[in-house]
């Protein structure tokens, strides 16, 4: 209720008020109006009879008539009020209508250019060495017109020949007992294909990395991450106690070849019927996480692993 509604119940209330005590004031003190007499008919005559024929009338006054005192003239009831006028409802101002600004057009996208396929590098072929032809045997001439130090020269270069013999004969003489001659029994042969170079590998496997114990715990960290969604724990009485090693052999993909030995731990006369299937989800969830995500670098350190399987390893 405001202000305006309170004030003009008030003044209701106040006129109703006061027009009921003037009500109930002049109820009180209003006065009576006297009974008006019969009236009596009379007839007019000449002469009167000597003698009334009316009773004598008493010496006693007659009692006066009952009836209320008169009061004071009712005062005339004040005009009412009037019902003050409610103001008229104040309508709100409609607001400007504010219009959507028309959003900006979305810009087209520009369409990347196709990136051309590079063609795949074709491995240059590197340079075999030239196989060096043999050298042919040359005549050797006669022992009178060559110096001293030319057999000498002559067997230093070519040992597998035989030195020319003083004396022999002509040049295709001993070019048809060479392939006859035996070899000699030195090792200087053997050093001409030996090369300061070192020899060019073709291998394209890497080089195995050490692990040390922070890689290695880093590995079976990795393990268990992975064979935790697939592990499910057995329930039972006991069964939280047994614990089942599994030996799992693996390729470079991380692809399982081999599930080796399985062993379990903790058996009571409680859990020994859990065993078996404890065994078997073991296997199962080495079967379902593979092919295991390793780095390739450390594959000696994971080709083998052994994982154990455990309450543990289910939370």
């Amino acid at each position: 209720m405001d202000r305006a509604e309170a004030t003009g119940f008030g003044i209701a209330f106040a006129g109703h008020a006061a027009l009921l005590a003037v009500l109930a004031f002049g109820l009180a003190t209003a006065k009576i109006p006297k009974p008006q007499a019969d009236p009596i008919e009379v007839s007019f005559v000449d002469e009167v009879a000597l003698e009334s024929q009316s009773p004598t009338p008493t010496a006693e006054a007659p009692a006066p008539l009952l009836a209320e005192e008169e009061g004071p003239a009712e005062p005339s009831a004040p005009a009412p009020m009037p019902e003050p006028t409610p103001a008229p409802p104040v309508e709100p101002q409609p607001q400007p209508r504010v219009e959507p600004r028309p959003l900006p057009p979305a810009p087209t996208p520009t369409p990347r250019p196709t990136p051309k396929p590079t063609p795949p590098s074709r491995p240059v072929p590197r340079p075999q060495p030239k196989a060096q032809p043999p050298r042919p045997a040359q005549p050797a001439q006669p022992k009178a017109s060559q110096p001293k130090a030319a057999p000498k020269a002559a067997a230093q270069k070519a040992p597998q020949r035989p030195t020319p013999k003083a004396g022999s004969g002509s040049g295709g003489a001993q070019q048809k007992a060479a392939p006859n001659a035996r070899p000699t029994g030195r090792l200087s042969g053997l050093l001409n294909g030996i090369s300061d170079r070192p020899s060019e590998s073709r291998s394209t496997t890497p080089p195995a990395a050490k692990a040390g114990p922070a890689v290695q715990a880093s590995l079976q960290r990795a393990v268990r991450d992975q064979l935790r969604p697939y592990w499910k724990s057995p329930t039972g009485a006991d069964a939280d106690q047994l614990r089942t090693l599994v030996t799992v052999r693996l390729s470079r993909t991380g692809a399982v070849l081999d599930v080796g030995d399985v062993q379990t731990t903790g058996i009571t006369p409680s859990n020994r019927a859990q065993v078996k299937l404890h065994q078997e989800q073991a296997v199962r969830a080495v079967r379902l996480a593979a092919p295991f995500k390793l780095p390739a670098e450390y594959y000696d350190a994971w080709k083998v692993i052994r994982p154990a399987f455990d309450k543990r390893l289910s939370q």
